[in-house]
């Protein structure tokens, strides 16, 4: 059986080029349990760039997919280039996801091609969930960066989680939405939770009550609790913040350093509580009438394997060793063995649900933007958005 939709949430992972990228998503696999060790950019031992060039320049060159298991949740995860230079694979995979989760470095700031990102996400309507990374570098500012994101991005931004020191001090995060801490575990996995320590309460109480401030603004019920001074569990808080995220109510700001696991746990929590799935977004493109129907957002050229077509299910399931037609080409294409990608890594798999994303190697007629349907339909062509010459 395919996983069902509620289970699953689609992330494009954004930013200005040398925000941290590729060291977040490889954080997050690391401490989700999908890789035994943290892999580094310096050393090119990440999973998502793998490609010799992108090891040599130390840079993504291309997106990359991989997917980690998070309460009970499936988090496919799309690692995007920050250069403006390859811009085209971050505007795709912001046409197939319910989130962005944007990168911000703790010293520059909002960079051009946050700006440039941040517009084409709100243009599609998607949840936006911000990190501040870096937090350990000389001249890194949290409160500082947290300022400009609400005066250069949107004033919904609100900080969820706060560090514990300064640049090189840096010790750890508080979780502001479920008041706990975690300290730096220098590379490892996180631990548990710890509590907040004593020199930093006074911070958290104000930032607490700011993220309450937002969070009830967008829900009466509680507004009229809160003002009553009624205490509301981190379960309310929690469920409401989802909620104002879905309607873009709300920004949540968190923060952590991707290159020493710190802040990773949070972040993971926040993905699978803040981010709609696609059951409670519903599909990106609308395909009416095929049954089933998936979307291919890109193309790899992949040396063993030959041309793979990485596409996200918009109706139905589909399913290996079947027959599909190609809406653009009225092609009929044969569907061999399914893949689910992991940076280079392939795992076959025998059908992809509704909302998920997968590859399949070998069609002759399919490229990217085109639309796979069961049968022949007439669809309205998406548009991905790449920028015109």
């Amino acid at each position: 059986m395919p996983l069902e939709p509620g289970k699953i949430r689609n992330v494009a992972v954004v930013g200005h080029r040398g925000t941290g990228k590729t060291s977040l998503v490889e954080a997050l696999l690391f401490q989700a349990g999908a890789t035994n060790r943290l892999g580094t950019v310096e050393s090119g031992s990440t999973v998502s760039d793998w490609d010799d060039d992108e090891q040599r320049r130390q840079m993504s060159l291309s997106a990359s997919i991989c997917n980690v298991e998070w309460q009970g949740r499936k988090i496919n995860i799309i690692d995007t280039p920050g250069d403006a230079g390859f811009q085209g694979d971050a505007i795709a995979a912001l046409r197939v996801v319910e989130g962005a989760l944007f990168t911000v470095s703790a010293v520059m700031g909002v960079e051009v091609q946050t700006s440039r990102h941040w517009q084409r996400a709100a243009a599609a309507g998607l949840s936006r969930v911000i990190v501040v990374n870096m937090l350990d570098r000389e001249r890194a500012d949290f409160f500082r960066v947290l300022e400009a994101l609400r005066s250069q991005l949107s004033d919904k931004c609100v900080a969820v989680h706060i560090p514990i020191g300064v640049e090189h001090d840096l010790t750890g995060i508080v979780d502001l939405l479920h008041m706990q801490a975690y300290l730096d575990p220098n590379g490892q996995r996180e631990s548990g939770p710890v509590d907040i320590p004593a020199e930093v309460q006074d911070e958290v109480q104000q930032y607490r009550e700011r993220l309450l401030d937002a969070v009830v603004e967008t829900d009466e019920g509680l507004m009229e609790r809160y003002l009553e001074g009624q205490e509301l569990s981190p379960e309310e808080v929690a469920k409401a913040l989802k909620d104002a995220v879905t309607r873009g109510e709300v920004f949540p700001v968190a923060c952590g350093v991707a290159s020493k696991n710190l802040g990773t746990t949070a972040v993971l929590d926040l993905l699978v509580e803040g981010v709609p799935s696609p059951a409670r977004k519903g599909a990106p493109i609308s395909v009416d009438g095929a049954e089933t129907a998936a979307f291919v957002f890109k193309t790899i050229a992949d040396p063993f394997a030959g041309r793979i077509n990485v596409f996200r299910v918009l109706n139905g399931t589909l399913k290996g060793d079947s027959t599909i037609v190609n809406a653009r080409s009225h092609a009929k294409e044969r569907v061999g063995q399914l893949m689910q990608l992991e940076g280079k890594e392939h795992v076959q798999v025998a059908e992809f649900g509704e909302g998920d994303i997968g590859a399949v190697a070998k069609l002759k007629e399919t490229q990217t933007g085109d639309v796979l349907m069961d049968a022949e339909h007439q669809v309205e062509w998406p548009d991905i958005g790449f920028p015109s010459l």
